[in-house]
């Protein structure tokens, strides 16, 4: 229930500030800036990201070791069972 009501609240509160903002020039041309920004850091690090993938090469899977180490432990006792 609380999560539907926080929900709702977004929702509204979202859509209000989108009203208020198309309203007003100033606030309008501050939010397209940001939007601007935002995409621009965006295409950014998916330019760097890009860029990283492409100068490493694709590790392959290494074949498992034939011979396993054993763990040095004590060997397991059984309890009597309770009568």
């Amino acid at each position: 229930m609380k999560k539907m009501f926080w929900l709702i609240t977004g929702l509204t509160a979202g859509i209000v500030i989108a009203r208020k903002i198309e309203q007003n020039p100033a606030a309008k041309a501050v939010a397209e800036d940001l939007i601007k920004s935002g995409k621009e850091l965006a295409g950014a690090f998916m330019d760097g990201f890009e860029e990283t993938r492409s100068e490493k090469p694709v590790a392959t899977a290494k074949p498992k070791a034939t011979a396993a180490k054993t763990a040095a432990r004590k060997p397991s006792v059984r309890k009597p069972a309770a009568k």
